[in-house]
């Protein structure tokens, strides 16, 4: 079974698919003169090749963050915005203090507090069960890093 309800991801079958999608975190923090929003996804997805019996698999990671303030000249607006695509080994950690949060991280619901947000996030913790899983009923990795990795 993939979807285990402790772990912060899910998955779902579409066609010869199988999509992972994590909502890593949604944080919005509100500070005396300025607010921030910051908005994390992770989307993992694995095509299968019935001809052949392999998978292969793309990754998107994406990013937005955004600040609203008022300064001495006057108001302030700016953003990022980023994603990834292709494959990767990522592990990352974030954290915002100092504010009013209402935040949202993994499948928490959104929660309103003072306390500091903390989250953290690893591609192994969503691909190792499913590429476990696809392993273990027959199918093998495509391509050479599949072959080194399905040992």
């Amino acid at each position: 079974m993939l979807n285990v309800s402790d772990q912060p991801f899910s998955f779902f079958a579409q066609g010869n698919q199988i999509i992972g999608w994590w909502d890593i975190a949604k944080v919005t923090s509100l500070y005396p003169t300025q607010a921030t929003q910051a908005d994390e996804s992770y989307r993992l997805t694995v095509t299968i090749n019935e001809r052949d019996g392999t998978f292969d698999y793309n990754e998107l990671r994406a990013s937005t963050e955004w600040e609203v303030g008022i300064t001495d000249d006057g108001f302030t607006l700016g953003g990022e915005m980023q994603w990834h695509t292709g494959k990767r080994v990522e592990k990352s950690w974030s954290f915002q203090f100092g504010g009013l949060n209402r935040s949202s991280t993994a499948r928490d619901d959104p929660e309103v507090s003072i306390d500091p947000v903390i989250y953290s996030f690893e591609t192994s913790r969503i691909k190792d069960p499913l590429f476990g899983w696809l392993q273990s009923h027959g199918w093998s990795h495509k391509g050479l890093l599949g072959k080194l990795f399905a040992r």
